[in-house]
């Protein structure tokens, strides 16, 4: 075993599993299975983790599977160091993963393979091959990190239809001498199934038979020679179950006899035979078992599949699954008596083989209970909502699959059970409830259970980005497996999120980096702030969780200014086609907390939410300080939790806001100073600006949206740059004379270290000077945002200057609604009576609750108070009149 994996597998199993060495072991290891400190492993070899709980676990782990990182850089740890050793040993890096990564005894094999170099000019990447030949080329295996060249792991050159990789210790006439010739898919089967003495073939492929191979040990079988027994060991996947069958029937017409070996489930997963070798489970004892599973799978009725089943075990009633329908057998014992007698026969020890088949035939009885076949895969719970659920996968007769989740009440009524298996997909449970909870406990012992969330996007809990189809943890990119959640190690997880739906191309050689040079071309620094703001949304979480908070993003400007083709385009970057965003005002106000909720570390647009309609209907409305507390990433909401209790949940705020509509956001100033502002227009836009923008608009989704993989995946780099960087430039505005308010310094800091994001020390999708200039914008933006915020809200602007016109209009000697008179320093004025006079004048009446609130945010005419008693020299006698109450100057 190579020195440094095995002090890099102890080092692991002592860091991540808590192991303490003991001599010649490594023992109190966290079993993965049941979590007890009771495993051990050799320190000399440590390849095995085994549960000492034999009686209440007894799991075994090969480190392969708890450590797969290890097992991916081959030619790093084994090559030659020089050229010496290099002619010394050419196949060191083959042989040290046949050995290390495989488990084989190189003595049994030398000979056998090459070491060869493959690379792929598509992603510019290569990586050392073992390579066996073929009767018609070769076949090899891709050792480095294999996960960079897609699902291809292996490449087969050459025609091998009919024909298989046969080792090279046996000739055709061994094979015709031989009882037995198991056929397994993968040439590393094969090589396993020799190292226990096992005569085995590679068909390379389940759907590949091998009739030629067959016809040229016919050819070597003397005549009235019994030919070969043909064990059928294919992959127990659908693919290899369904080979089996088809191999089988067309092996037997042409007389052959066939047999079967399957491996059932181990820990939830399925294995070859390779790992069988490498776990140590291929004992007498496991090859035994593992035929009577592949008698199961040969089984032509029903009938015949649960005699297979009594023989084995002697259960008196069971329930089992034949051709996509789930059967109950049960022993009758009257009339399992009734045939003894008739046999003349006290026991069924007095009978022979076949008398007794015949008794268990008759006395047998057989009914269909399911029209399908419902697996438990998993039970699925979300922490924060206390909600639980069974996911399922439902196989019907015909091979498809539906997958669902059931309620647990509905695994506990016969009745509701049916409801729900009718409301996937025509299928019937003709059964009892003692049946199905026999059923139901016979298929959760040991149920594997898997973490959810209920969004997309980035989990700060797990560290892990959730999309899909693709999960993102350190750096690491994950494929959904086959049943729909993400593996990670010891860490199940998976997202019930059915929307937004986020489509990553995960091939790199298809991806398009020019994109933002198109960027900047069509929108110039705003275009290029727009997306450096787009690259921090998805980090909102962790740059919240450092600097307390993410600042708001408003894009506005006049139509046909281009806001919707830049927003469009950063969604397809990000794996989301033709979509920019949602009005808020046209959404409930539950549709609106759900849209917020349903992402996290990705952007919510808003768009055209502060449309003046006109209607002072504030509950139809969109109010901007629902949003004050997502600034911060806290719960923009709370809704009671359907308990007995007091108990609430507040959701909180996990993504990034954008804004973009024609027309400026007109809010409170807690509000307008947690955004930061960007206005384009018409007046940029040339020719070159349109090829530009017209590119971006008919680019496929496929070439960019690897851009959020690229992004996540360099997310140490990142915050690295950003943490540095953004400190720097929050400084540098805040001691600017023309910015005084801190917020507005750390937000567009912020934006100004995310630009530097997209930079050479960053992702390096622009150049320095387009960077720089950026720069410089995102200063303006800053200085333009702090004067906005001196200046008074358009609403109040509005009320003081139909205050003004009121006031000017006739004899300005007699007060019309200063209540304090034209000579005193104040101003009181009823809102009442400006609402009236408004209406004489003709003048637009403000919403007067909108117009309440942002009146005491006046800084020209500074607000004093609001409903203060003043003697009116207005009215006659001096009446007191409720005023709002400010400074005239």
């Amino acid at each position: 075993m190579n020195p440094q994996l095995r002090d890099d597998i102890i080092g692991r199993l002592k860091d991540h599993h808590k192991g303490v060495v003991s001599k010649r072991y490594l023992n109190k290891i966290e079993c993965p299975s049941c979590h007890q400190r009771e495993a051990f492993t050799s320190t000399e070899t440590p390849w095995v983790v085994k549960c000492g709980r034999m009686n209440n676990c007894g799991e075994s782990h090969h480190v392969k599977d708890l450590f797969p990182e290890l097992f991916e850089t081959w030619t790093e740890r084994y090559a030659p160091k020089d050229d010496a050793e290099r002619q010394k040993n050419p196949t060191a890096v083959a042989d040290g993963y046949l050995r290390d990564g495989r488990g084989f005894d190189l003595m049994r094999i030398r000979g056998w393979y090459t070491q060869e170099y493959y690379h792929d000019h598509h992603i510019n990447q290569g990586t050392t091959t073992v390579r066996f030949p073929l009767p018609n080329g070769h076949w090899e295996r891709l050792l480095d990190k294999p996960q960079r060249f897609g699902k291809q792991k292996a490449r087969i050159i050459g025609n091998y239809k009919g024909l298989a990789w046969v080792p090279t210790i046996y000739s055709i006439k061994d094979l015709a001498e031989a009882k037995e010739i198991w056929v397994c898919e993968g040439i590393f089967d094969a090589i396993a199934l020799m190292h226990v003495g096992i005569m085995a073939v590679s068909n390379l492929s389940s759907g590949n038979y091998i009739d030629q191979l067959l016809e040229q040990i016919r050819k070597e079988v003397p005549a009235g020679v019994k030919l070969p027994m043909l064990v059928w060991a294919q992959d127990g996947d659908r693919a290899g179950r369904k080979a089996t069958l088809k191999h089988r029937d067309r092996a037997e017409a042409s007389g052959w006899t066939c047999e079967a070996a399957q491996i059932p489930l181990i820990n939830g997963r399925r294995h070859d035979w390779n790992d069988l070798l490498q776990l140590e489970r291929l004992t007498d004892k496991d090859i035994k078992k593992y035929r009577y599973y592949g008698d199961l799978l040969l089984a032509k009725t029903p009938a015949e599949k649960a005699l297979l089943m009594y023989n084995h075990r002697e259960k008196r009633e069971f329930w089992f699954e034949f051709s996509g329908k789930l059967w109950w057998w049960k022993l009758d014992m009257d009339a399992y008596d009734r045939e003894l007698k008739s046999l003349d026969a006290s026991g069924v020890d007095q009978l022979d083989a076949d008398q007794r088949e015949l008794v268990l035939k008759n006395a047998g009885l057989l009914s269909c209970v399911c029209s399908a076949v419902p697996t438990p895969l998993y039970f699925q719970r979300n922490e924060v909502t206390d909600e639980s659920t069974y996911y399922f996968r439902i196989e019907m007769p015909d091979e498809s699959i539906q997958k669902h989740a059931f309620l647990p009440k509905q695994l506990t009524s016969a009745s509701e059970f049916k409801n729900r298996l009718l409301g996937i997909k025509n299928a019937w449970w003709i059964g009892s409830g003692k049946q199905l909870d026999r059923i139901m406990q016979d298929q959760m012992m040991g149920l594997r259970t898997v973490e959810t969330i209920d969004y997309i996007g980035y989990t700060k809990e797990h560290g892990v980005y959730v999309f899909t189809d693709v999960a993102i943890k350190d750096g690491k990119v994950i494929p959904i497996n086959e049943e729909d959640f993400y593996q990670f190690g010891k860490l199940s997880l998976k997202t019930l999120a059915g929307s937004p739906e986020i489509q990553i191309n995960t091939h790199a050689n298809e991806y398009n980096p020019h994109w933002a040079s198109q960027v900047a071309q069509a929108f110039g620094s705003a275009g290029v702030v727009t997306t450096a703001w787009w690259l921090g949304s998805l980090f909102a979480e962790q740059i919240r969780q450092k600097h307390k908070s993410f600042p708001f993003f408003e894009l506005v400007g006049e139509a046909n200014a281009g806001k919707s083709t830049l927003i469009e385009f950063l969604w397809k970057a990000c794996g989301r086609f033709e979509y920019e965003g949602f009005d808020p005002s046209k959404a409930t106000k539950v549709g609106r907390y759900r849209a917020f909720e349903q992402v996290s570390n990705l952007p919510v647009v808003l768009i055209e939410a502060d449309r003046d309609s006109g209607d002072k209907n504030k509950a139809g409305q969109f109010d901007w300080d629902e949003l004050k507390t997502a600034f911060n990433g806290r719960a923009i909401r709370s809704m009671g939790m359907k308990t007995t209790s007091n108990e609430t949940r507040e959701p909180l705020f996990r993504g990034a806001i954008m804004i973009s509509q024609n027309a400026q956001v007109e809010a409170s100033e807690p509000i307008l100073s947690r955004i930061t502002h960007i206005t384009v227009t018409r007046e940029t836009q040339t020719a070159q600006t349109k090829v530009a923008a017209e590119w971006l608009e008919t680019i496929p989704m496929e070439s960019v949206s690897f851009f959020l993989l690229q992004a996540t995946r360099a997310e140490q780099q990142l915050m690295e740059v950003f943490d540095s960087a953004s400190r720097h430039y929050e400084k540098y505005l805040f001691q600017m004379d023309e910015i005084r308010m801190y917020r507005i310094a750390k937000n567009h800091g912020m934006l100004m270290a995310l630009v530097d994001c997209l930079g050479e020390k960053g992702l390096g999708l622009l150049p320095e000077p387009i960077i720089a200039e950026a720069r410089k914008f995102v200063v303006l933006m800053a200085m333009e945002r702090q004067s906005a915020l001196n200046a008074d809200h358009p609403m109040v602007t509005e009320f003081w200057e139909a205050y003004d016109y009121i006031e000017g209009t006739g004899d300005i000697s007699k007060p019309k609604l200063n209540h304090y008179g034209p000579e005193a320093k104040q101003i009181s004025v009823n809102l009442k009576e400006f609402e009236r006079w408004c209406g004489e004048f003709k003048l637009r009446t403000p919403d007067m609750r909108t117009l309440k609130h942002l009146l005491r945010t006046s800084k020209n005419r500074k607000f004093i108070d609001s409903n203060r008693s003043v003697r009116s020299k207005i009215t006659e006698h001096e009446k007191t009149v409720k005023c709002w109450v400010f400074d005239k100057d």
